[in-house]
């Protein structure tokens, strides 16, 4: 067949028949060689002998002599009748096409086949030099292209393949044929349709190959590299950018165009990983991140209208950007960038078209595309900065909305999303959190026993939990729900990754009492934890290890040497006090004995090895690393990890912590969620370490332990601020920090200085103090009732001390000082749910900070208070009209009541409502009923209005 094709292409002139417009009929199953384009009597024996049977019954036997014997045919033919040849051997082609399956795989390796490539070449070379060929031309590149992929769904093995499709002579063909449609517009006008759709189908089985050689682990993955450039030139054409700009929305079938530019050419990008993978992603999608931003602007306000080819093509487009985001950091990277695209894909999530039509299995293009766009979201998590927009977004309940879903693998990515988005207060909203933390387990112990080659989903399960337990909520219901004994055991069972994980779960329930307790009491736990510690040569496996035996051995171990110590220098400054007595005059003239007790011999100031130590995650290194340099340049020793150390990381952080005078902690979503970061964090403030807590990502608020942590204390927002500017502030908390003794330094002067008697005539013992406390600046607090027309999550900061002052809850105004409504429900929130650690540790801050104690009695009124202030709503202004006898019609002066009425009384013609701060009361009525009357009429809408009424 060379030979043919070979004198063919030298002697075209010599065969009018190449000229000549012939077109295939569609032909019979049965007959396939009775085409009347040729005459019965020109059929050889041979071919009569095989040609009138069913090709679905031809024998492997029958179909190697037919291979055998065909060249020559063609060979005679070419002498007797050559404008037969083309047709004969088309419809031979066709007619192998329809054989069994397993009778064209027996003849695979025949020469025939390999003859194929020189007129195919030749076809395709053709084409690139005028953009277009014949009807004839047209019809034999379709019927080789068809039978290609005819083995290409008859096996598995690329092996049994044509072997000259992966030839580079061959491949260069094809690369010079996609640079051309993705440069020149004559390969896409009407007469090129037909032979693009059949070039489509030939990429598509380079598509399959390529998939093929990414489940072999022996393979090169570089076989089709000569492709890439050329469809990657396509992709970032002009030509993808007009087809997908042109895209009818409301069509659900595509153009043989469309299909070409929008889903053929990402498919072969998305099949590719070979050794220039992380470089072409880089390549396309800096050039097109701008593009695919531009285009989703345009059609996503309009997705409630979108038909199966928009929602296909937006797919690809999300799988493109996300190829080898699992891999590699780039994707993520470049996106951050482009923000816009996250919340497009978000509003997409929360689109009814998409969440009302999810299916069991992938069988609808909905489905496919929400398990496409969950699966890109949670890749781009791995970027702090995109995982802050998407928890800006508060997606939460658009997320669980997707659980209901029945298709695993789209809810195991939503899990992973509501794992690592999901704020604490979305947890306390949730109906039943502990149902989500069942259904995660029970999908764990399902992969647990079975045998899997691919770990890919456990491990997302357990990156899943991990995200959970960063929850105060979610580690109370893993030891609620009994899982501890589980996940030993999945410690023992697993390896790699998996082990590690389920390690770094352990470590975080550490850090709930119950947790540590049950750990700390399995004895081979223990054993095995530090045997590791010790033994292991991987380094991730000994970083999780390590926190584990650092919080249930090393850190009780710690702290009781350190408070042992404090203890002495307590003692030992106290057994340097004296005590002296002097005369004072007081203001009206008395004189007054005063004792104080100081020190015998000057304070020391205690010297620290390191000025600061700076607490971080490692995902925000880049601006940690200016705020390093920054402090270095002002001349502070400080202790900073800057490479992610392994081995003995914990004993070195214990050190730097205990030999640093403040802590600097770098608050951020990473940060909070991060076990070691919090394992610092714990140790520094049980230390009683100065803290500098920074904000060092836009938008990010603590909560959750973070929140409880830093409490009342002031921090810098470097999300806020310009770098200079929040520094410029650092500096500042700094100074004013070290103005304030160390909360762990012994005092070496009475706080307070008592006056034991007056020297006067009756010579009587006196009890008042002077005042250096530091609740002074709140007693003479002239408040307002303006929250009370506010819901607890609308205050303001002024609105917090109000409350708490209007409830005679003055101990806790330092500490909340610096609250708004939200971060009040918060602090509300950890007393319910950890009454006695929250009560120990507001009383230790107060203690240390504020030199006072919080007593019981305060602490259970303002769980009662804020109880009661949640229950209630808050004042709205109306207009009252008064309906009682005598007085019909007559407008009061000023009117509010908590709530709607439901009687006629209320005129809802709205009233602009003024604060009078100077004024004893927020609410005046006049009224010519009695005062009793009012009242009880006014009392009967609410009860809290008895404390702001005067008549």
């Amino acid at each position: 067949m060379d030979q043919f094709y070979t004198t063919h292409r030298n002697q075209q002139e010599s065969f009018p028949w190449y000229h000549q417009p012939y077109r295939v009929e569609p032909m019979k199953p049965s007959y396939a060689f009775t085409n009347s384009q040729y005459s019965s009597s020109r059929q050889t024996s041979f071919h009569k002998s095989i040609i009138n049977k069913d090709p679905k019954t031809i024998s492997n036997s029958e179909l190697a002599n037919l291979l055998d014997h065909h060249p020559k045919e063609l060979k005679r033919m070419r002498r007797k009748h050559p404008q037969q040849q083309l047709p004969i051997l088309m419809d031979f082609l066709l007619t192998v096409c329809r054989v069994p399956k397993s009778t064209l795989l027996s003849v695979a390796q025949h020469n025939f086949f390999s003859s194929l490539q020189t007129p195919f070449s030749d076809l395709l070379q053709r084409w690139c030099r005028s953009s277009s060929l014949t009807d004839d031309e047209i019809s034999m590149f379709r019927s080789i292209v068809k039978l290609i992929k005819r083995f290409n769904k008859a096996t598995d093995a690329v092996e049994l393949l044509p072997s000259w499709l992966l030839d580079s002579t061959f491949l260069n063909t094809i690369a010079n044929c996609l640079t051309n449609i993705g440069t020149s517009k004559n390969f896409l006008n009407d007469k090129n349709n037909r032979l693009l759709k059949y070039f489509t189908r030939l990429i598509e089985i380079y598509t399959y190959y390529q998939e093929c050689l990414n489940d072999e682990n022996d393979s090169d993955k570089d076989t089709l590299v000569l492709l890439l450039d050329p469809i990657l030139q396509c992709l970032t054409s002009s030509q993808y950018i007009n087809t997908f700009t042109n895209l009818s929305q409301d069509k659900k079938s595509m153009t043989n165009i469309e299909k070409f530019f929008l889903l053929k050419c990402p498919s072969f990008l998305i099949s590719y990983n070979g050794s220039r993978l992380e470089q072409i992603m880089e390549k396309l999608l800096s050039t097109m991140l701008p593009q695919y931003a531009g285009l989703l602007d345009k059609v996503v306000p309009s997705a409630h209208n979108w038909k199966r080819s928009m929602i296909r093509s937006v797919q690809y487009l999300l799988k493109t950007i996300n190829h080898g985001a699992n891999q590699f950091q780039i994707n993520a990277k470049l996106v951050k960038k482009h923000l816009p695209l996250i919340d497009h894909v978000l509003t997409l999530l929360d689109e009814p078209i998409f969440y009302n039509n999810l299916q069991e299995t992938l069988s609808n293009p909905e489905t496919v595309f929400v398990d496409t766009a969950s699966s890109f979201l949670v890749d781009m998590t791995s970027e702090p900065t995109i995982l802050a927009e998407i928890n800006r977004s508060h997606m939460t309940p658009a997320f669980l909305r997707l659980t209901s879903c029945e298709y695993e693998p789209l809810v195991r990515n939503v899990h992973t999303l509501i794992a690592y988005t999901t704020r604490e207060e979305d947890i306390k909203e949730m109906r039943n959190p502990g149902q989500l933390l069942e259904t995660v387990m029970k999908s764990l112990k399902t992969t647990l026993d079975q045998p899997m080659e691919d770990r890919s989903d456990q491990e997302k399960l357990f990156e899943t939990l991990k995200g959970l337990v960063q929850h105060d909520q979610m580690k109370d219901e893993i030891i609620k729900q009994n899982a501890i004994p589980f996940l030993l055991e999945c410690t023992n069972k697993l390896d790699d990754k998996a082990q590690i994980l389920a390690f770094e779960i352990l470590w975080s329930l550490t850090f709930r009492e119950e947790g540590a307790l049950a750990l700390r009491s399995n004895r081979n736990f223990l054993n095995k934890i530090q045997t590791i510690s010790k033994d292991s040569n991987s380094e991730p496996l000994k970083k999780a290890v390590d926190g584990l035996v650092w919080k249930l051995v090393r850190e009780p171990e710690s702290l009781e040497r350190l408070a042992k110590r404090q203890a002495e220098e307590q003692n030992a400054a106290n057994n340097m006090l004296e005590t002296i007595t002097e005369v004072i005059i007081d203001s009206t003239g008395q004189k007054q004995l005063v004792t104080r007790r100081v020190s015998s011999v000057a304070p020391d100031e205690r010297i620290f090895q390191y000025d600061m130590m700076i607490s971080y995650c490692h995902a925000d290194k880049d601006l940690i690393y200016k705020i390093n340099q920054y402090l270095v340049d002002q001349g502070f020793k400080i202790w900073i990890d800057l490479n992610n150390m392994y081995g003995p990381a914990m004993n070195a952080m214990a050190d730097a912590v205990e030999n640093s005078e403040f802590v600097i902690m770098c608050m951020s979503d990473s940060y909070k969620r991060s076990t070691y970061c919090q394992a610092e964090a714990e140790y520094a403030f049980n230390c009683k370490r100065r803290l500098l807590p920074l904000i060092v990502r836009e938008g990010y608020r603590p909560d959750g332990w973070l929140g409880f942590m830093i409490g009342s204390r002031i921090y810098v927002d470097f999300g806020r601020f310009d770098f200079n500017t929040a520094c410029e502030k650092l500096m500042t908390e700094i100074k004013h920090q070290r103005k304030q003794p160390l909360p762990s330094k012994p005092v070496t002067i009475s706080q307070q200085e008592k006056p034991t008697e007056i020297i006067s005539n009756k010579l009587e013992i006196v009890t008042t103090t002077h005042d250096h406390n530091a609740l002074s600046m709140y007693t003479d607090r002239k408040s307002t009732s303006n929250f009370i027309r506010k819901y607890v999550n609308e205050w303001e900061e002024s609105d917090v001390l109000d409350f708490l002052f209007t409830e005679h809850l003055n101990e806790l105004m330092p500490i909340c000082k610096t609250m708004d409504g939200q971060a009040l429900i918060q602090l509300y929130g950890m007393c319910k749910s950890q009454s006695g650690q929250t009560f120990i540790l507001l009383n230790d801050e107060l203690k240390s900070t504020y030199n006072t104690k919080l007593s019981i009695t305060v602490y259970t009124r303002f769980l009662s208070a804020m109880e009661q202030k949640l229950a209630v709503s808050p004042l709205t202004p109306y207009q009252i009209l008064s309906e009682l006898p005598g007085n019909t019609g007559t407008t009061t002066s000023q009117g509010y009541i908590s709530y709607t009425p439901r009687t006629s009384m209320i005129n809802q013609a709205s009233l602009q409502y003024q604060s009078y701060a100077d004024q004893p009361y927020d609410l005046t009525f006049t009224s010519n009923t009695s005062s009793q009357q009012l009242l009880r009429a006014l009392e009967y809408h609410d009860p809290n209005l008895k404390k702001l009424i005067s008549f």
